[in-house]
């Protein structure tokens, strides 16, 4: 919810309290699973998106890459507002999975390898509707240098994990860390330590060209030690444990300019393609600016512009305020900042937001996505909770996919998609003898607009239904056992598209 007041507050809360019985922390039993949706006619699983509703959300699914930390799987994956799954890619290690347009066309960006902890080296692809990988972005660790931690493992790319942001020159703004000696003597280190420091990197999608670089050690006397608030921790001394103080998050580029955020410095720096700063907002001291009040954030993730000018820029962010070194003390919430870039150059709180029936305490990852008509979707990370706010501040829908410490996405984002899978619709058609009838159960993953299904045995259609979700289940009269059936869709892009044919009774 929108600050105006702390009884404004207390008033949606009241208002907007449906369905917080299904919405708890972390159960008792840390070994508690999430349960997971689960299909006769797929093998895929997926975590139950646990959705209520408050008021009118805007259009668009849910994409986000939930990690089951008790089963050790993840995967890049689709939700309707209803909580049913859409699509789901293959298992492995995936983050900053996110929706964007290039050439005109619909896609999605996601980054998947070796993930270590809070990092990784790996590449980005880039999907059509069709979920085809129609680009792979990749950074070549050895012509960059790049040391890290699992020496002497080696690494095909070195991009990581945090950030797949397009911009309208047909390039991708990335992170990376690199392994580097540095003097951490002015935060009580060894003078000749070790980190990893944090780098952007401007890439072209298509040759993989590299078209800038940045590096937060490079820039230390702008983005001094003493912003950091990490604690060393005995970090430093060496080359397998270096202290990773910049983590960068999110980078966005703004004409010829980069706003970049560092979660362990609580920072959001304005960078000119020269690399140096053209200012520097520090959460907790203000930096180049003065901080009003309300107006203190840390650990952050996801800033960026809602509007700019010379005068004054209009910056959102999802203000984790915890990290997992400071413990769960600290509300998070999504802030939106007005800064004066002239005269005063004063940051004051434009609004601030969370559900304050269900508040979260987040100590990783999180986004804040402004949607049409002044709705705000805000993911939390490590909180396995997803929320959407209307333009006044009331919440209009919570979505839980996870018991706390078990499941977490990096980022969610709400977005149009129409799925085109070149795959075919799968199926399978059980008898149930109680009944005498068939039980014919139809999936398709990744088509979005299917209208209905048709059963088909032979020349005939012997029924036909609405698709339900995901996987939609039809009780036919008039099959047996032995008898083929085909299954074929209806409506949308892939009308006409035909299941291969499957017998009654086989694959139940």
């Amino acid at each position: 919810m929108m600050d105006r007041s702390m009884l404004a507050i207390a008033l949606f809360a009241s208002c907007f309290s449906v369905g917080t019985a299904q919405f708890g922390a972390a159960p008792a039993e840390a070994s508690s699973l999430w349960p997971l949706q689960t299909f006769k006619s797929s093998s895929i699983q997926a975590p139950f998106m646990n959705v209520t509703k408050m008021g009118q959300t805007e259009p668009g699914y849910l994409f986000l890459t939930p990690e089951d930390i008790s089963r050790n799987n993840g995967y890049p994956a689709m939700y309707s507002d209803d909580g049913e799954l859409v699509w789901r890619g293959a298992e492995g290690n995936y983050s900053a999975l996110q929706p964007q347009m290039l050439d005109g066309e619909p896609v999605m960006a996601y980054w998947s390898g070796f993930a270590g902890d809070g990092f990784g080296f790996g590449a980005i692809s880039i999907l059509d509707t069709s979920y085809r990988e129609i680009h792979r972005v990749t950074l070549d660790c050895k012509s960059q240098n790049f040391v890290t931690v699992f020496e002497p493992m080696q690494f095909e790319s070195c991009i990581d994990l945090h950030e797949s942001q397009f911009t309208d020159d047909g390039t991708i703004l990335v992170t990376a860390v690199n392994v580097t000696r540095a003097d951490l003597g002015a935060i009580g280190g060894p003078k000749d330590g070790w980190i990893q420091d944090g780098l952007v990197y401007e890439i072209d999608i298509k040759t993989n060209e590299i078209r800038f670089r940045w590096s937060a050690h490079e820039h230390v006397d702008e983005l001094p030690l003493s912003d950091v608030r990490a604690p060393l921790a005995g970090q430093g001394h060496n080359m397998t444990d270096p202290f990773g103080y910049p983590h960068l998050n999110s980078i966005h580029k703004y004409g010829d300019d980069y706003l970049v955020s560092s979660r362990y410095m609580c920072s959001i720096m304005l960078i000119a393609p020269n690399g140096t700063f053209i200012w520097h907002l520090h959460g907790e001291t203000g930096g180049d600016f003065t901080l009003g009040l309300g107006t203190s954030f840390c650990y952050q993730h996801d800033p960026r512009f809602e509007s700019q000018s010379p005068e004054r820029v209009t910056i959102s962010m999802h203000n984790n305020d915890n990290t997992e070194f400071t413990g769960h003390t600290s509300l998070t919430t999504g802030m939106v900042l007005d800064v004066e870039l002239t005269g005063s150059k004063v940051a004051s709180l434009k609004s601030r937001m969370w559900d304050a029936a269900q508040p979260v305490y987040a100590e990783s990852q999180g986004s804040y996505q402004r949607l049409g008509n002044g709705h705000i979707l805000q993911n939390h990370g490590a909180t396995p909770k997803v929320e959407e706010y209307d333009a006044e501040g009331a919440i209009v829908m919570r979505a839980r996919f996870g018991y706390d410490n078990t499941m977490q996405t990096y980022r969610t984002y709400r977005y149009p998609w129409i799925g085109r899978p070149t795959t075919k619709p799968h199926a399978v058609a059980c008898p149930l003898e109680q009944s005498g009838k068939t039980a014919v159960y139809v999936s398709w993953n990744g088509a979005t607009d299917v209208q209905s299904w048709k059963i088909n045995s032979g020349s005939k259609v012997v029924h036909s239904a609405l698709r339900n979700g995901f996987e939609t289940s039809i009780w036919v009269d008039g099959l047996s056992s032995g008898q083929s059936v085909v299954v074929e869709a209806v409506g949308g892009v892939g009308d006409g598209t035909r299941s291969e044919s499957v017998i009654v009774g086989q694959g139940c």
